[in-house]
């Protein structure tokens, strides 16, 4: 199991720069980033390589409103993929937020992001609805996903 941190808006260029790094063309851009994570509800969970970002969860607590956790991002550096810490990102965040009596979890992927349909499945999410053009660059449908424990 690998050591998990959370980090916070101090690392917002090494935020930013992974997460152009994993999605080059549907990034988020640096102010989104700087009000997420300036945001209480939002937390940001690594794994590091000494100093280099290797996978990330990035949540958003919606405790006392809505009542469930949204997977806001999740992403694992090209070079660490197939090594199973996108699965061990998302369980550490359901066993943290279940912890809190958080009970409901959703996220989406992308219609092509066959890994990432992988690995919400294989985490016991099921999908609970298909969204046409819900994504651009390129314009594509979303598989939405809910975990209800």
């Amino acid at each position: 199991m690998s050591d998990i941190k959370v980090l916070d808006i101090g690392d917002i260029k090494r935020i930013y720069e992974f997460d152009l790094l994993c999605f080059p063309t549907d990034c988020w851009k640096l102010e989104d980033w700087e009000e997420l994570l300036s945001d209480n509800r939002a937390i940001y969970y690594s794994i590091l390589d000494g100093n280099t970002i290797v996978g990330n969860i990035f949540v958003y607590n919606w405790q006392g409103e809505k009542d469930y956790v949204k997977i806001m991002n999740i992403a694992v550096h090209p070079d660490y993929r197939k090594r199973g810490y996108a699965h061990e990102l998302l369980n550490h965040v359901t066993q943290e937020m279940k912890a809190i009596g958080m009970n409901r979890f959703c996220g989406e992927t992308r219609a092509s992001n066959k890994s990432m349909q992988r690995v919400f499945e294989d985490c016991g999410y099921l999908i609970n609805t298909i969204e046409d053009g819900y994504f651009d660059n390129p314009d594509e449908s979303a598989y939405k996903y809910v975990l209800q424990l």
